[in-house]
């Protein structure tokens, strides 16, 4: 089961989201861009980049999805650190809006992630 997933989803936003209570950060700024895509035989791609911090992220590889959440297995990424990672997100969808939420990619942070993308007609 995809979870109605595949296709091209544009980033609305990419935010740091804290468990103490602490606002909200975004880590490539609020004007921050993105596309994320997902194609029907399991092969994810996600790009994102900001203006305000510069910068920016890109990763490939297969997807699974299972009971409410979907893993991306991380097989190329501009940061090396990620390769050979399988994140794990929460699935929320409202329509045409898809909120993906879930740990950090790195243990011990006291944060999670929170990104919120639009599906591209």
């Amino acid at each position: 089961m995809t979870h109605d997933l595949a296709g091209a989803w544009r980033l609305v936003s990419w935010s740091f989201e804290y468990a103490d209570g602490r606002a909200s950060e975004f880590p490539l700024g609020r004007e921050a861009v993105g596309l994320l895509l997902y194609t029907p035989g399991g092969q994810v791609s996600a790009t994102l980049m900001g203006g305000r911090p510069p910068g920016s992220l890109a990763y490939a590889g297969r997807y699974d999805v299972r009971g409410g959440s979907v893993y991306h297995s991380i097989e190329v990424a501009t940061d090396q650190t990620l390769v050979g990672i399988t994140t794990t997100r929460h699935i929320a969808r409202e329509g045409d809006v898809l909120t993906l939420s879930g740990p950090d990619f790195q243990a011990g942070t006291g944060r999670s992630q929170k990104i919120v993308w639009q599906r591209v007609p």
